[in-house]
């Protein structure tokens, strides 16, 4: 597949998240995201090195602290070629904003998030999702417990919603791994994320 039309599908599935109407206080929130390689290759192309997810999540581990590449002066510079995972942050329902920022026309249901998500991280693959591969994952969302577990996962590892308990979930994990991190109150390392 070409760029061009890699870009094209992408821009496609981007069209289909609602705008959050983003204040840029969210800075403390943006932290590892996974995402299709041709989204990795257009926030390079602007000059911006993200490391690859699980590189992030090492420098998180080990030194309990990770700011986005491309945040600058609080802002993100890349904002326009963001990828799908940053596009949903604040559109859905798992996902809400913790400033309030929501799209006039509400939160996306979680199982059309995800279904976005795993389509934008399968563009360019010679194999993409089929409809009924999306419809089982569409279903997924059917079940109260799944929603609820995921809803669990996202806001306990958000450090927006909940800094301390998602440093010491992150301690906790570094510790099953052999890692250690740095003391130190997740009050003081979101001062850290902010500048």
């Amino acid at each position: 597949m070409k760029r061009s039309d890699m870009d094209a599908a992408l821009d496609e599935l981007y069209a289909a998240v609602p705008q959050p109407g983003c204040k840029g206080l969210c800075v403390d929130s943006c932290g590892p995201v996974g995402m299709n390689p041709r989204e990795h290759q257009r926030i390079r192309e602007r000059g911006v090195k993200i490391p690859h997810h699980r590189d992030a999540l090492a420098q998180l581990i080990e030194t309990g602290d990770y700011t986005c590449p491309a945040l600058k002066d609080g802002q993100c510079s890349v904002y326009d070629v963001r990828p799908m995972s940053c596009h949903l942050w604040g559109a859905v329902e798992s996902m809400p904003c913790p400033y309030g920022c929501r799209p006039e026309e509400g939160l996306l249901p979680d199982a059309e998030g995800h279904a976005l998500l795993a389509q934008s991280l399968d563009v360019g693959k010679p194999d993409p999702l089929d409809a009924e591969q999306l419809g089982r994952l569409k279903q997924r969302f059917d079940d109260p417990n799944f929603r609820r577990t995921l809803k669990e996962y996202v806001q306990e590892n958000r450090p927006a919603a909940n800094p301390e308990k998602t440093l010491e979930r992150w301690r906790s994990k570094a510790a099953d791994y052999g890692f250690s991190m740095p003391a130190g109150t997740a009050g003081e390392r979101q001062r850290r994320w902010r500048g």
